[in-house]
């Protein structure tokens, strides 16, 4: 990543086959009254008329950007657009989802002159209905370190400050649809952040995440949070990833040894010891 001084933030959608919705997406972006910005879309070799579409806009604008080559999905392609990222602040949108009105960067743009440096998130209102969420229910304001462990803060609703994949790397391909949740808890635990009471984006529901279970990160899961979080597990906001911890200690598909697995169970105990006592 290479910065340059006017652009505060880089857009970056991954794309593949999304001719159906992606003229939505695009059209909220560039309709944004705050226009420090670009567009980076990293198309998967779509067949349909998804790059007629992306070469229609850059026609129309000079700051959208696209490579199209194959990728091994939706997280190889949010990495290949943190490299090639100009801005501050990079945010990523998916291909079906819209910014919530044209003023949102502009709020953003006031948080990030404010806070120079790690996670601002807001919150976005979900479209569409599933077995887990109902049609514009808001999800999911302000978190706690407890509420975060339980449920992840949506990609939609954040904006990363460029020195965070410096310090953290970048998403790991290992997780086919939980990358971003193991990427934002490897960040919140050494990474401020910090809460912007706005609407982000409106994401809509029955993607990719909703029809695949990503089984490696369930595995991983408690495990992660002895890696990030090191003696904090023990703490009382680790109650209810306690069963996470208990899967890290005891399941055969542990990635822990033995003395790892022994600190998960002490921990495990401890809190299941705290659950029962409130």
């Amino acid at each position: 990543m290479t910065d340059t001084g006017g652009i505060l933030f880089s857009i970056i959608i991954p794309t593949y086959n999304a001719a159906s919705t992606l003229q939505n997406c695009l059209q909220s972006v560039l309709d944004q009254t705050f226009t420090a910005f670009e567009v980076l879309l990293i198309d998967g070799c779509s067949t349909d008329d998804t790059m007629s579409i992306i070469k229609r806009y850059q026609d129309r604008y000079a700051g959208v950007r696209c490579i199209s080559e194959p990728d091994k999905g939706i997280y190889d392609a949010m990495n290949k657009g943190i490299g090639l990222a100009k801005a501050k602040w990079l945010y990523f949108l998916g291909s079906d989802d819209t910014l919530s009105g044209n003023q949102v960067l502009a709020g953003v743009a006031e948080y990030a002159q404010m806070h120079r440096q790690g996670v601002l998130y807001g919150s976005v209102i979900m479209r569409g209905q599933n077995q887990w969420n109902l049609d514009n229910v808001v999800f999911d304001g302000e978190y706690t370190t407890e509420k975060f462990i339980d449920r992840n803060i949506c990609h939609q609703a954040m904006f990363y400050h460029r020195d965070v994949f410096e310090r953290n790397g970048e998403f790991n391909l290992r997780y086919i649809t939980s990358a971003d949740f193991d990427f934002n808890m490897r960040c919140y635990a050494n990474t401020p952040f910090f809460f912007i009471d706005l609407i982000i984006a409106n994401f809509f529901v029955g993607g990719h995440s909703t029809h695949i279970t990503d089984h490696a990160f369930y595995d991983d899961r408690g495990a992660l949070l002895y890696r990030y979080f090191g003696s904090r597990i023990f703490s009382k906001e680790f109650v209810n990833a306690r069963l996470y911890l208990q899967q890290a200690a005891f399941s055969k598909r542990s990635p822990l040894n033995l003395f790892q697995r022994l600190y998960c169970a002490l921990a495990y105990a401890k809190l299941k010891l705290q659950a029962m006592n409130t």
